[in-house]
């Protein structure tokens, strides 16, 4: 990859796949205070989010709120939400955030066309995208989509195109419409699935009442984290201590929500969600489903890292989808595996 990387350029051009089209060059002057150090420390811990504020970023909310973020350095919290209108995620850490929230290969494919970004820790160890099908009518495997109708949104499509290719299976064999956000259409059966992901949608039509069945893409030998955080090669090269300090803050906030899913709701419902108008219950059902992808069985799991093999697994499923990257090109996992070295304590107990 060119170390001359034209930011202005990238910046004004439309990242073609999965339709992830960057902000205009007007956005080059956007900035947050606090993306350098001040005379309080770190300034904002500014991220955006990869979704609206459910559960999901739960971690997030426990470190603002029980006060990790500033108690490694920072003078203030900025969790950005993101949605369907949002601007990509990619395209605001560039230009108004120091992190956020994406997927390997949403990140891969920016990293691929010359964006400065960095994967450097995980929330989930499992990948959460999943087929959702009706329990009736069941997807079982990559043997079972051929002759089925999928619906996908668009910012998932890279990751289904991906899946596909990996698998070794024939894109013209199964029929990938666009459908936006709602899996509703599956239940009346309008498609006989849809890539979703299993802490959200089926969750949701659960409590409906619709009797959903789900596999998870690395079930079907699709290896991939899930929910990574990103920054820029500058923050690393030049503000390595702050990365540092907001992956500690994280890894603090996610041990919280692993001890304390319900609290972890709560907070979710009543406060930093409180204007999605979010189904208590069904919540608390994400939350324990998102935990389940934290966890990888190891008593003293290192949470939100991403061990060695992990990262050479992850290309390698990527790979199979044209994208051309090695390890050093998509990852630096030197901040978060120096924290657990520097605080052993910080592994689960």
């Amino acid at each position: 990859m060119s170390a001359q990387f034209d930011r202005r350029k990238f910046l004004t051009r439309s990242l073609a796949v999965g339709g992830l089209a960057v902000a205009g060059s007007a956005a080059l002057t956007a900035c947050v205070s606090g993306t350098s150090a001040t005379g309080d420390g770190f300034g904002i811990a500014s991220q955006r989010l990869a979704w609206m504020k459910n559960t999901q970023f739960a971690g997030s909310y426990f470190a603002d709120r029980n006060g990790y973020y500033r108690e490694a350095g920072f003078s203030g919290v900025d969790l950005v939400a993101g949605g369907p209108t949002a601007p990509p995620i990619e395209s605001d850490v560039l230009t108004r955030t120091f992190a956020g929230v994406s997927q390997v290969p949403i990140v891969g494919s920016a990293v691929g066309q010359g964006a400065p970004l960095k994967i450097i820790g995980a929330v989930y160890q499992r990948y959460a995208g999943c087929l959702m099908s009706m329990a009736a009518n069941p997807i079982n495997g990559p043997e079972d989509l051929y002759g089925k109708t999928i619906g996908c949104a668009s910012s998932s499509e890279p990751v289904w195109r991906t899946f596909m290719a990996a698998l070794g299976l024939d894109q013209s064999r199964v029929n990938t419409v666009p459908v936006q956000g709602d899996p509703i259409g599956m239940t009346a059966g309008e498609i006989d699935g849809y890539l979703g992901f299993v802490n959200s949608q089926p969750v949701d039509l659960r409590h409906k009442g619709f009797d959903i069945h789900t596999v998870l893409l690395t079930d079907m030998g699709f290896p991939l984290v899930g929910q990574t955080y990103i920054t820029t090669q500058d923050n690393l090269d030049n503000q390595r201590d702050k990365v540092k300090a907001f992956l500690t803050a994280e890894i603090r906030g996610w041990q919280q929500v692993l001890a304390d899913p319900r609290l972890a709701t709560d907070i979710t419902v009543d406060d930093y969600g409180r204007t999605l108008e979010l189904d208590r219950a069904a919540t608390y059902d994400c939350c324990l489903a998102g935990n389940e992808l934290i966890r990888n069985g190891d008593p003293r799991q290192q949470i939100v890292s991403i061990s060695d093999a992990d990262a050479v697994a992850n290309i390698a499923s990527i790979s199979a989808g044209g994208l051309r990257l090695t390890v050093d090109d998509l990852f630096d996992l030197g901040p978060i595996h120096e924290i657990y070295a520097e605080n052993p304590d910080l592994a689960l107990a």
